[in-house]
Order: C-alpha cells, then structure tokens, then sequence
C-alpha cells in the first residue's frame, strides 16, 4: 500500500481534510478558514495538509470538481430532470451545500449550469445571466431555510419562476403604454 498513488490510506486522508473543511463552512466563510483550523479539525499535521492540498481553496476546487463529476449527465434528459438531480444531491449530502454560499469564492453554481445546459438555445446573453442569478437566489434561500421543500418540489416551483406562471396575469398592465 505504501508508496501506491491514491492508495486507500490516502483516499482517507483526503476525504478527512474535506470534511473538515466542508464542516468548518458550516460556520465560516472559506477566507476565515485557516489551515491550521482543518488540520486541528483533521487531527492531522500541516505537513500532511500540504502534502494533498496547496490551500483550502484548491481543496474545496476539488470538492466542487468530484461533486460534479459524480453527477450522471449521461440520464439526464432536460434541464429540470439535471436540476432535479443536482438539489437531491445537495439534499442528500448537506454538508456540499454550504459550497453555494461561499460568495466569490467558489463556482460550483456557475459550474452546474455550465454543465446542464446554461446557454440554453434562444435564450439571450442577459436573460441567460436573469435566470441563472434567480436560480442561484432560490437555491440559496432553500438551503438558508433548512432544505424544507423536496428537490421535486422545488423544481417545480423553480420551473414556474422561470415561466412566471403565478403573475402572466401581471402582463397586461406591464405591456400598457405609459
């Protein structure tokens, strides 16, 4: 085992580093997050830290990047079915969802939409960015909240966001002219 890349004792490591750090997110911002703070956490040396992880910003780019690559794109059929699937997997493993709240820091959201059809065909390069900031805001409010609704649910009502069906009523006196 010893002197084998990615041998399970390494495996091991690394998962405790990023649980720490996943941990330590729960309560601070990643700039907050110190070294020293994961390796106490960790009950391992700093030593050992670097040995995996530059800083605690390439440990949570990892994070995001297994994260992502565990998803099966391969059966999702439409964005919503994708949608579904991302919130079952921040449902199921709350931790991975405090990565949405590290502002500026992290890109696993953009890096989701990326995936799962951001850019969508005929839509435009500001209702692009329009919608993906409301999805982002929704998202992070459902976690705020304590993950109430089911990932089901809130698709749904994503969904309906999106195609503003609770105000088409609304339309009429918006498209009035002035």
């Amino acid at each position: 085992m010893v002197g084998i890349k990615n041998n399970r004792r390494a495996q091991y490591t690394r998962q405790v580093i990023q649980d720490s750090v996943l941990s330590l997110l729960e309560n601070k911002t990643m700039n907050n997050i110190t070294v020293t703070e994961v390796c106490n956490l960790a009950d391992i040396n700093r030593t050992t830290f670097y040995r995996y992880y530059e800083d605690v910003y390439k440990c949570v780019d990892e994070i995001e990047e297994e994260f992502i690559d565990s998803l099966n794109e391969d059966i999702v059929k439409s964005p919503s079915q994708g949608m579904e699937m991302v919130l079952d997997e921040f449902y199921h493993h709350k931790r991975l969802s405090n990565l949405v709240f590290v502002e500026g820091k992290t890109r696993l959201l953009e890096k989701l939409f990326e995936d799962f059809g951001h850019n969508a065909p005929n839509v435009n390069e500001y209702q692009d960015v329009y919608l993906m900031a409301g999805i982002q805001s929704a998202l992070k409010k459902w976690v705020k909240d304590g993950m109430k609704l089911t990932p089901h649910e809130l698709t749904r009502k994503i969904v309906s966001l999106v195609f503003a069906d609770d105000i088409q009523n609304l339309r009429p006196k918006i498209d009035k002219p002035f």
